[in-house]
């Protein structure tokens, strides 16, 4: 079967999974504790926003910072933080045009996947809108609580890719979307490379490479 692969944030939503686990905090009592944890990291966010940092590297280890203030939640109440944030920062802010062709795709018997660093509960949510398999970052419990922790390398980057392949098996990858300089090496391995809305990086590897980009 054909296979067809999408990026979430950025790609198929303009909404940020951290700007939504902010919200969900601030309506449940909690705006406190994001607030101490902003207050820590206004040094790191400096250098980021001067551009001092690398911007992949702060992303990635503000949003597992971010996922530790949900330390103790249960399977249910994490279920309802991935509930809250698709409803009101993903889906929202999800882009209709990517959206179309993915269903597009599916109706034409292709199976498609969104693969994305995202959480998989949070995942999960949004691709059962869709109707499509998501695989994304897990989440370790332990005891009947989330440990803070994540059960599996970041979904990102090389490792992504290595996901991507397992779950395509033979199958050829004939549609690629993604947003970022870290979407190229999924980007390459398809028929079709769309890149969308795309960072300063990967518009110039499109144009380069002759790719779509949808905007």
């Amino acid at each position: 079967m054909d296979i067809v692969a999408s990026d979430l944030e950025g790609t198929l939503s303009a909404g940020q999974t951290w700007r939504g686990m902010r919200t969900y905090l601030e309506a449940h009592g909690q705006a406190d504790a994001f607030r101490r944890f902003f207050r820590r990291r206004l040094p790191a966010l400096v250098l980021y926003r001067l551009h001092l940092v690398d911007d992949r590297a702060f992303k990635e280890r503000w949003i597992l910072d971010v996922l530790r203030l949900f330390t103790g939640y249960t399977p249910t109440a994490f279920a309802d933080v991935a509930q809250w944030v698709v409803e009101s920062e993903l889906w929202p802010q999800r882009r209709q045009a990517v959206v179309a062709e993915l269903e597009q795709h599916r109706e034409n018997g292709r199976r498609v996947l969104v693969i994305s660093g995202l959480f998989q509960p949070m995942l999960d949510v949004f691709t059962g809108r869709l109707g499509v398999e998501g695989i994304g970052t897990p989440l370790l419990f332990a005891n009947g609580r989330f440990t803070g922790q994540i059960a599996a390398p970041f979904n990102v980057g090389d490792y992504k890719v290595a996901q991507l392949q397992q779950h395509m098996g033979s199958n050829p990858l004939v549609a690629a979307y993604g947003d970022t300089e870290g979407d190229i090496p999924m980007l390459r391995l398809s028929q079709e490379a769309v890149a969308v809305h795309p960072d300063r990086t990967l518009r110039r590897e499109a144009a380069a490479c002759g790719w779509r980009i949808l905007e």
